[in-house]
C-alpha cells in the first residue's frame, strides 16, 4: 500500500487551467430554497471484517479551519454498529471513526482523514459507512552515537514503493515522537511495507531554525543514511515489529547569527521588532523560515541553531507601523555570525479606498467596515517581499505602511484572516484606471489615488459532479472552481467534492459565472474537465449538474 490514509500532509492540488478535453454534460436550475430546519443529521455503520463494530466513537469535524472549533458532535455505535449523529448545523465536515489503533480499508485516498460531507439544512444522510482493520504497530528506540535517548524527535515513514524518498510526516502527536527514554511507538498503520527515519537532509537542513534544535542527519532504519540501504519493515494486519532501533547519524552542525536593529535615522536601537530568516539559493530567495528572535531593549538579536547556508535575515511588518526594513544577507559556514546592522527605514505608503460597486444597505456597509485590507508585495527583481493590513476605515479609507517597491496586490479578509465571506473584488484602479496585474510601486513614491471596487453577494452555487465510465481510481481527486466572468481580479474559488459527489460555493456576488470541474487521474498527462456557464442572483441558489467522463481518451497520451 502506498499511501498512508490517516497520516498524509494534505497536498496543493493542482490542476489544468487551460482547455476542456470533455465535453460538459450539464443541467442547471435557479430555486429559491423554502426555509427549512436549521440542524442535520448524519447516520451510518462501522463494521471491521464486515461484523458489527460496537462501542466505535464516530466524531464529526468542520472543515473550516479558519474558524474556532464548535462543541463536539459525536455518537457511539451500538450492538449492530450503528450509530447516528443529530443536530449538526449546515457547513461542510469531515467524519470519521476515533479508533486511532484501526484504520479505514475502504478510504484509498492518501489525504482522507474520514469522509467529506456538505449539508445544507434539514438534510438527513444515510449510510455514511465505515469499514475497518486493525493496523498495525512499529516500536523501538532512537539512540545517538554516545547511546544517549534522542528525545522529542519525530519519526519519519515511507511506504516502500513511494517514489519521494524525503516522506511523510505522519504526525506532530507526542504518540508518534520519541519520549524521554528515546521510545517511539507508531500505531495504526495500515498494511503494507514501510522504511522508518529520523533525522533531516542537508537540504531540508535550513528548516530547523524553525525549531530551535539540535539536528541530526537523516538515519534510516537500522543504520542506513540513503532510502535505497534502508531495511523493509512489513506490517501486517494487527501486527507488531519490536526493537525497531535506530542510532542517528552525527548531529548536523549549527551556530548562531547575531546583531542589533537600529534606527535608521536617529541611529537608536529599536525594540520589540519580530525576526525572520530567509534562506537564498542561486540569489534568490527560496524560504521564510519563521522563529522566534525579537530585539530587546538595546536593540539586540539573536538566533540559534542555524546550519550552514546562504540567508538574509529581515524584519517582520508591524501592524500599523510604516518602518521597513531592507534585508540583511550574510553566509553561515562554520562558525557564529555576530555584528550584523538591522537598519529601520520609512517605508513606502499605499493609500486609497474602498467602495461598494453597487447600491447596498446599511448592514453590508457595517460588514464591509470590519474587513482588513490586506497587501502583498512583490519585487521580481529582488525576490523579495513585504505585506501589510489595514482596517477599513467609517468612510472606506486605507492606509498600509511599512512597505517595500514592487507590485501590489490586493485581498480582504476577516479580522482571524478568514476569507471575507460574501464580499470579491471586483477591480482595482489607481487615479481612475484599471490595475489588471496589481498596482505597482516605485522607489521613493508614495502611492496614492487606489480604488478598490467591492461587491457583496448572497447567491450560491450548489452542485453535484457524477462520473462517468467512472468511479474515480486511487490517487485521483476532482476539483470543482468557479470565476465570474466581468471580475479583473483572480478571485477564482476552488472547492473538494464531499462524499457523494456534492459541492457549496456561497456568498456569491449576482452575475454570470464560469464553474469549472477538473478530474486529475493518474496516469493521465492532463486532466479530464468540463465547464457551464450559469448566472447567480443575489438571495437564491442556483442548482447545477455537471457530468464527466473518465473514459480514457485513445489520442492521448499517458504521463511519463
Amino acid at each position: 500500500m502506498s499511501s498512508l490514509p490517516r497520516y498524509a500532509v494534505i497536498l496543493a492540488l493542482l490542476f489544468s487551467w487551460a482547455g476542456f478535453p470533455t465535453a460538459a454534460k450539464s443541467q442547471t436550475s435557479q430555486t429559491n430554497p423554502q426555509k427549512k430546519a436549521q440542524t442535520n443529521s448524519v447516520s451510518g455503520r462501522v463494521t471491521i471484517h464486515g461484523k458489527a463494530a460496537a462501542g466505535i466513537v464516530v466524531g464529526i469535524r468542520t472543515s473550516n479551519y479558519w474558524r474556532a472549533p464548535g462543541p463536539a458532535l459525536k455518537a457511539t455505535t451500538d450492538r449492530e454498529g450503528n450509530y447516528r449523529i443529530t443536530d449538526i448545523p449546515p457547513g461542510n465536515y469531515q467524519v470519521s471513526p476515533l479508533a486511532p489503533a484501526y484504520f479505514f480499508s475502504d478510504l484509498f485516498s492518501a489525504r482522507a482523514n474520514g469522509k467529506a460531507l456538505l449539508l445544507g439544512a434539514g438534510e438527513d444522510v444515510e449510510g455514511v459507512d465505515f469499514s475497518l482493520l486493525r493496523g498495525g504497530v512499529i516500536t523501538g528506540k532512537v539512540t545517538d552515537a554516545d547511546g544517549r535517548p534522542v528525545i522529542e524527535e519525530q519519526l519519519i515513514i515511507v511506504a516502500e514503493d513511494q517514489p519521494n524518498n524525503r516522506g511523510q510526516q505522519i504526525s506532530l502527536d507526542l504518540a508518534f515522537q520519541t519520549d524521554d527514554r528515546g521510545v517511539y511507538r507508531i500505531y495504526g498503520l495500515p498494511v503494507g511495507r514501510y522504511k522508518i527515519s529520523v533525522g533531516v537532509t542537508d537540504e531540508e537542513s535550513h528548516s530547523n531554525v524553525r525549531f530551535r534544535r539540535v539536528a541530526y542527519k537523516r538515519t534510516f532504519y537500522p543504520d542506513a543514511s540513503e532510502a535505497a540501504d534502508a531495511k523493509v519493515i512489513e506490517v501486517t494486519e494487527g501486527s507488531e515489529a519490536k526493537n525497531i532501533d535506530i542510532t542517528v547519524g552525527r548531529n548536523l552542525p549549527s551556530f548562531a547569527v547575531s546583531g542589533r536593529v537600529v534606527d535608521g535615522e536617529t541611529g537608536q536601537p529599536v525594540t520589540g521588532l519580530r525576526f525572520g530568516l530567509k534562506r537564498i539559493v542561486d540569489d534568490r530567495e527560496a524560504d521564510i523560515m519563521g522563529t522566534n528572535a525579537a530585539s530587546n531593549s538595546r536593540g539586540e538579536f539573536r538566533m540559534e541553531n542555524v546550519t550552514p547556508g546562504k540567508y538574509a535575515v529581515f524584519i517582520y511588518p508591524q501592524p500599523g507601523s510604516e518602518a521597513r526594513a531592507e534585508a540583511v544577507p550574510f553566509e553561515m559556514v562554520d562558525q557564529d555570525v555576530s555584528g550584523l546592522l538591522v537598519k529601520t527605514l520609512k517605508g513606502l505608503t499605499i493609500t486609497g479606498t474602498v467602495a461598494l460597486d453597487g447600491r447596498y444597505d446599511k448592514s453590508t456597509l457595517g460588514k464591509l467596515a470590519e474587513l482588513l485590507v490586506r497587501v502583498y508585495v512583490r519585487d521580481e527583481t529582488s525576490y523579495s517581499s513585504s505585506w501589510q493590513a489595514s482596517p477599513i476605515s467609517p468612510d472606506g479609507s486605507f492606509r498600509l505602511g511599512g512597505l517595500g517597491p514592487g507590485r501590489a496586490n490586493f485581498s480582504l479578509s476577516a479580522q482571524d484572516r478568514s476569507p471575507a465571506a460574501g464580499f470579491a473584488i471586483l477591480r482595482i484602479e489607481r487615479d481612475g484606471v484599471v490595475q489588471p496585474r496589481g498596482v505597482e510601486m516605485k522607489s521613493g513614491e508614495q502611492t496614492t489615488g487606489v480604488r478598490i471596487l467591492v461587491v457583496y453577494g448572497t447567491g450560491s452555487i450548489r452542485g453535484e459532479v457524477k462520473l462517468e465510465n467512472g468511479p474515480l481510481p486511487p490517487g485521483g481527486n476532482i476539483v470543482v472552481w468557479t470565476k465570474r466572468l466581468d471580475e479583473t481580479e483572480s478571485n477564482a474559488r476552488p472547492q473538494n467534492l464531499d462524499t457523494r459527489g456534492h459541492f457549496l460555493i456561497d456568498g456569491l456576488p449576482a452575475g454570470s459565472y464560469e464553474v469549472n470541474v477538473n478530474a486529475n487521474l493518474p496516469g493521465r498527462r492532463s486532466s479530464v474537465a468540463a465547464k457551464q456557464l450559469i448566472d447567480v442572483r443575489d438571495g437564491t441558489t442556483t442548482d447545477v449538474v455537471l457530468s464527466v467522463d473518465l473514459k480514457p481518451n485513445p489520442g492521448q497520451p499517458p504521463s511519463p
